[in-house]
């Protein structure tokens, strides 16, 4: 009788606590999807820990228990950021077997990303406003020119890359072309707009690039069909 006793209890403590850690993990993302929101609109030197629990509908004392300080919960929010370029990047190579085709693509989708996704365009204000002197492995532009600097090393391996070419060369290009589309986003540039100016910088840079005489075209343009939005952000 004791051990069934015994059981009964370790089974009600087992649900209660399965209870409370989903209640935890639900919690913890409403407050890392309020803190995109947040630091998104705001920016991250505006945005107050008490604006991000009262967006997450939670208290300051649940906030604190999951992260102790705006730092922690930015972390939070590159982190998520940096799973939306990794998912979208292979997505895109899965659909695309070049990979200087992947980098055009990955560029286009920056651009909708700017504008759709809290993840992404909190990362630019976080990036641009936190402290100089903390170390930030996961800023915007560490993740998003690492990841395409690594796509053109794929690129060089493929042989889509002339031999003229420079990598460091290459990834100026590149860099410039994040640069371009985060500049003019940030200027409210239209979507429109910055995808035509994306459009001419590749049509003049893709000639340079690629190995002379390559028989498979590299597109200019954004995916016909567009790549699946992402449920990260809002």
């Amino acid at each position: 009788m004791l051990g069934v006793i015994q059981n009964l209890l370790t089974g009600i403590f087992a649900r209660l606590t399965m209870a409370r850690q989903e209640r935890s993990e639900r919690t913890m993302e409403r407050l890392v999807v309020a803190a995109a929101d947040q630091f998104a609109a705001q920016g991250f030197v505006k945005a107050s820990l008490a604006d991000v629990s009262r967006s997450a509908g939670v208290t300051k004392g649940a906030l604190f228990f999951h992260f102790s300080t705006k730092d922690e919960l930015a972390d939070a929010v590159l982190t998520r950021a940096q799973d939306v370029l990794d998912t979208m990047v292979e997505e895109l190579s899965d659909a695309e077997p070049a990979s200087l085709q992947v980098v055009v693509d990955v560029t286009h989708a920056l651009n909708r990303l700017l504008r759709d996704n809290a993840f992404v365009r909190a990362s630019v204000r976080i990036t641009r406003e936190r402290m100089s002197g903390r170390p930030a492995p996961l800023d915007f532009y560490s993740l998003w020119l690492g990841r395409l600097w690594k796509l053109l090393d794929e690129a060089r391996l493929k042989g889509e890359l002339g031999r003229s070419v420079a990598d460091a060369s290459a990834r100026t290009m590149v860099t410039a072309a994040v640069s371009g589309v985060e500049t003019l986003t940030w200027m409210q540039v239209s979507r429109t707009e910055t995808e035509k100016w994306l459009i001419d910088l590749w049509a003049l840079v893709l000639p340079l690039l690629r190995v002379e005489g390559a028989e498979q075209t590299v597109r200019t343009a954004a995916p016909c069909e567009a790549v699946p939005q992402l449920e990260t952000g809002r």
